[in-house]
């Protein structure tokens, strides 16, 4: 709309009239138009992408630390380090601490290399397995494990330094920062169990995140397939067999000898190669790798897909082959994990089985 008022006498002219009375094609403004397309709302609200999301949901809250609680005790023993661990929610796992406590009263030393105990009331006690020395279950609901294990009482280490460092590992668990080695008295409580000493921690903090995205994105149309639609496909050595399905393991495969087992496992997962080998580390008890420590042990390995790099780690009788591997835009874990004698002797097998390994 025009607001301007003119007459012949002033002079005064509009500019729009101006651009149609002088030049009118001077002053015509092109329109450019451009056409998009937009996915309506309700055409993602199918149930198959409600169903992905929720997974997805849950699968975040799975992996999202929880709480946690973890009581341990260290007990040295001539030649040996005796660790008692058990861990669950802070409060369920703080009302079995008397119990607790009860049984480490009971604990004698007839010789370094084999604790005896007192099970309180409806506590059992499970055969040996991997490492573990014993698997104790503790009483109550829910039920926790207590672990029982041995590292080598280093003569080249002074006692302090070697109980740091494992109540710092045990604190990196449950996401706390590192103690110094003039916290000790603090940051543990001694004990005094018939006559041997010994050292317990109660941490509270919040677990490790889970790694992995374990369920499928939403499903997308006009896309390539996606990386968790891969499957890895093997040739199985004939002195394997097929394990139990995990929620964490694609493929999952053991070999045995008598009542031992090393376990064989394909997964997928997020996270850097550090921090997945110093997982690994943790859990046969070794102190983690810094990255020049990590490119050091690295070592080139075959896959009929491609190459892979190869980690072998060791400590207290269990062996751990830990492969990562890059297929489809996605990482991949391989891992033989069993006793070391096992292990070695599975090492050919396990090579001609990850020479075979591919994925579609």
């Amino acid at each position: 709309m025009l607001k301007t008022r003119f007459s012949a006498a002033s002079g005064i002219v509009p500019l729009g009239l101006f651009c149609l009375s002088v030049s009118p094609i001077g002053c015509e403004r092109s329109e450019q138009i451009t056409a998009y397309t937009v996915v309506k709302h309700d055409s993602l609200q199918t149930p198959e992408y409600l169903k992905s999301a929720q997974l997805r949901r849950e699968d975040e809250e799975r992996r999202r630390p929880k709480p946690k609680r973890m009581i341990a005790t260290i007990v040295p023993q001539g030649p040996a380090l005796w660790f008692f661990k058990v861990e669950g929610p802070v409060n369920e796992l703080a009302a079995r601490e008397p119990d607790i406590r009860d049984f480490l009263k009971s604990l004698t030393f007839a010789s370094p290399e084999a604790p005896e105990w007192k099970l309180p009331a409806n506590w059992k006690q499970l055969p040996p397995a991997g490492p573990r020395f014993a698997t104790l279950i503790v009483a109550g609901e829910p039920p926790f494990e207590m672990s029982v294990s041995q590292l080598p009482n280093r003569t080249d280490q002074p006692l302090e330094e070697q109980l740091v460092a494992n109540i710092n590992r045990w604190r990196n668990q449950v996401s706390l920062p590192p103690i110094a080695e003039d916290a000790l008295a603090k940051e543990s409580e001694k004990l005094d169990l018939n006559g041997n000493p010994a050292y317990l921690v109660n941490l509270v903090g919040r677990g490790l995140p889970v790694p992995g995205n374990m369920t499928p994105p939403p499903p997308q149309q006009s896309q390539a397939p996606s990386a968790a639609a891969s499957k890895p496909v093997f040739e199985k050595p004939a002195e394997w067999t097929e394990a139990p399905a995990t929620m964490f393991a694609m493929v999952s495969l053991l070999a045995k000898d008598g009542e031992a087992e090393a376990k064989i496992t394909v997964t997928s997962a997020r996270g850097d190669r550090l921090s997945n080998v110093n997982r690994w580390r943790d859990q046969v008890q070794l102190e983690p790798w810094k990255e020049h420590e990590l490119k050091a042990a690295a070592q080139s390995v075959a896959l009929k897909s491609g190459s892979a790099e190869l980690y072998e780690i060791a400590n207290g009788g269990r062996t751990i082959y830990g492969v990562i591997a890059e297929d489809h835009g996605q990482t991949w874990f391989i891992k033989l994990d069993g006793p070391t004698a096992l292990a070695e002797r599975e090492r050919s097998r396990f090579v001609a089985f990850l020479q075979s390994l591919h994925w579609e």
